[in-house]
């Protein structure tokens, strides 16, 4: 069977691929450091964009092309908003049926009573909607972002396990030393993901035990997002070592990025980055 294959349509369907990989690498977190509403409003407008093009554009194969790219924006917003909002399965049943009502009639209209959009209404209405996407980019850049707010304890008492290993030197106890507040004062939903702390042993009589900083709720348990106005409080837990003699101890908290100064009693020295900061 001889089969033919137009190097035209080819290249759109890579076009089309193409296209819908940078869509879908745009909504990742590791580039345009956008807040997620943004993020959300830009997909929205480049499906109608795109559809509008579709409108516009008289020529056939430029138009199936503009409708699919414009379908595959609109997945990409959807999918988007579903994970990033966390939307629970009521919500989501109903943001896909809606979706659902909404491609119908527009194929439906499309087919029927196909509108007739002038070619200058169309680049107009398109570059209207060009500028909508350039003014929320700049008021996300212009919005101060997220801010966060550290306070410790002077002191910690981490207490052993009641079911400590007889023969170990050392047990690891845990407690709260303190608390991390992040606040997101613009109006944009934003990514949050908590910086990592880190923390040593100084002073006397802290042998070689590891000490271990972390904050609770976990990650798993804690939302990767804070709307905007939103204040988020989490506690920084330490882990650090008891004495094999001793069912507690305490530690005095002081703040800093390296145990190289000198202090006279057992210290845990901690480093909690701003939000932000790699």
């Amino acid at each position: 069977m001889d089969l033919e294959i137009d190097g035209g349509v080819l290249l759109y369907v890579l076009g089309v691929g193409f296209a819908f990989a940078a869509l879908a690498y745009f909504v990742r977190d590791v580039v345009f450091s956008l807040s997620i509403t943004v993020k959300a409003a830009l997909l929205l407008l480049a499906f109608l964009v795109a559809l509008l093009g579709g409108l516009t554009v008289n020529r056939a194969d430029l138009d199936w092309l503009s409708m699919v790219l414009s379908g595959a924006a609109y997945v990409v917003f959807l999918g988007y908003v579903v994970t990033r909002y966390a939307l629970g399965p009521t919500h989501t049943f109903f943001v896909l049926a809606v979706s659902a009502v909404l491609f119908v009639a527009l194929g439906y209209g499309l087919r029927q009573h196909r509108p007739d959009v002038p070619g200058r209404t169309g680049v107009v209405l398109m570059i209207a909607l060009v500028g909508v996407g350039i003014l929320l980019v700049g008021a996300d850049v212009g919005t101060v972002n997220l801010t966060s707010d550290v306070e410790f304890e002077e002191s910690v008492t981490v207490t052993a396990p009641a079911e400590r290993t007889a023969d170990r030197a050392t047990a690891p106890g845990e407690a709260v030393m303190g608390t991390i507040t992040v606040t997101n004062p613009g109006p944009f939903t934003r990514p949050l993901t908590l910086p990592q702390p880190s923390a040593c042993l100084a002073g006397v009589d802290v042998g070689d035990g590891d000490v271990h900083v972390d904050y609770r709720p976990r990650s798993y348990e804690r939302p990767d997002r804070i709307a905007g106005g939103e204040s988020q409080t989490y506690q920084i837990v330490v882990r650090a070592p008891v004495p094999g003699n001793s069912t507690e101890r305490t530690y005095a908290i002081e703040r800093g990025a390296d145990c190289a100064g000198s202090w006279s009693q057992p210290t845990v020295v901690v480093d909690v980055p701003d939000v932000g900061e790699t």
